[in-house]
């Protein structure tokens, strides 16, 4: 698609480094969202709060064509509350200068003014909803059972304003799976699958597990509600014909006492010389991994549509995962991957035995997920939301 007869999108939302000399820098999962649109637009204002120090994974740089308007600082849902004014304000200017308006992310404050902003103005509004936080509240309950209670009102709250708002404005949900756009009905309701895929970043095998070893992959934020206690527990009753290795990446320095859980489990399976924590990967190192690696698990208890799902498959990795979240919506179970129940190992070691010894099969799954991953583009995304737009 061409630029649109729109001059200027806000894009409300994510999370913004901002160095001295002014150049703007987002985590790539959001920068390259924003890129996209900038290809579509003259101009993009962009309203998120700014980062005082930039981090490690905050290294996309953004285009000359995105103008920032920054949001008071804040770091939690909870901490946004006590910025509603100044947050409310910056959406209004983000919006008065724009011709459409595009929304990313979950609860924050001033969700309704958002919405009466751009009623007010007649501006179209598009809110992707990338994840369920009832669900995740559900999956990770808080030691303290007061901040769990609060936090479901909270969340009850927001989803009441946000249903009110898109009525109000008009506006269009697109949702990471089915089982969000489940909670958000309306003719204006879509699923979508979360990416960040361009052209280049597909590789094509017909096969893998071919080397001595076979490397088993998992690749993700490591918390809880991710499952790898489960993933564990599957691969100690796995009969594998050849050698393995167990590949677990991802930022572990969070959550001290369930790395803590993880470890001994680790020692209880006598698994230190099989398991291999390989730590943060770096947006440009992912395709190095996953190329590397010969099965991709994701044993999550709850979840959007992971990007990662879709990077395995165009790097021609057979999947395995979770039947949970918008998961059902990326992955068509038996055509390119398998779906198992959350929190069964029993499931999830059949599971990795059929991938790892039924050639024939696995060479569908990639074949197939391949071709899914096609279809699942940055470029294709945001030709669903200007679509959503009336653009």
């Amino acid at each position: 698609m061409s630029e649109t007869q729109n001059n200027k999108i806000a894009i409300i939302g994510g999370k913004i480094y901002q160095d001295p000399s002014g150049k703007l820098f987002a985590h790539v999962s959001f920068g390259k969202i924003v890129e996209a649109f900038s290809k579509r637009f003259e101009q993009v204002v962009l309203c998120s709060p700014k980062h005082n120090e930039q981090a490690s994974d905050f290294d996309y740089l953004l285009p000359d064509n995105v103008k920032f308007i920054a949001q008071p600082p804040w770091t939690t849902t909870f901490n946004s509350m006590k910025h509603r004014k100044g947050i409310a304000e910056s959406y209004r200017k983000a919006i008065t200068k724009a011709d459409v308006v595009f929304v990313r992310g979950n609860p924050v404050a001033a969700t309704k003014k958002l919405y009466k902003i751009c009623a007010q103005q007649s501006k179209p509004i598009c809110h992707w909803l990338v994840g369920n936080p009832m669900e995740l509240l559900k999956s990770n309950k808080r030691s303290n059972s007061l901040v769990t209670v609060l936090g479901k009102l909270y969340v009850w709250g927001w989803e009441r304003r946000l249903k009110a708002g898109r009525k109000l404005a008009n506006g269009a949900f697109i949702c990471n799976g089915q089982e969000i756009a489940a909670r958000y009905p309306s003719d204006k309701t879509q699923v979508v699958v979360s990416t960040t895929l361009s052209e280049n970043d597909f590789f094509v095998r017909e096969d893998t597990c071919q080397n001595d070893v076979i490397k088993i992959l998992t690749m993700c934020y490591i918390r809880p509600e991710k499952g790898i206690e489960y993933l564990l527990e599957a691969y100690a009753k796995t009969e594998f014909q050849r050698p393995t290795k167990l590949i677990l990446a991802g930022s572990r320095d969070r959550y001290g006492a369930y790395q803590e859980k993880l470890d001994q489990l680790i020692s209880e399976y006598d698994f230190e010389n099989i398991v291999e924590w390989r730590g943060h990967i770096q947006y440009d190192q992912i395709p190095s991994i996953l190329r590397e690696c010969d099965v991709f698990v994701l044993p999550t208890l709850s979840e959007g549509t992971p990007r990662v799902l879709v990077e395995a498959r165009a790097n021609s990795l057979p999947i395995v995962a979770t039947n949970v979240g918008g998961i059902p919506s990326s992955v068509t179970n038996g055509h390119d991957g398998i779906l198992i129940d959350s929190k069964n190992s029993d499931q999830l070691s059949e599971a990795l035995s059929t991938i790892c010894h039924d050639q024939d099969l696995r060479r569908q799954y990639i074949q197939n997920g391949y071709q899914t991953a096609l279809n699942l583009t940055v470029d294709k995304f945001v030709d669903k939301v200007l679509a959503n737009l009336c653009l």
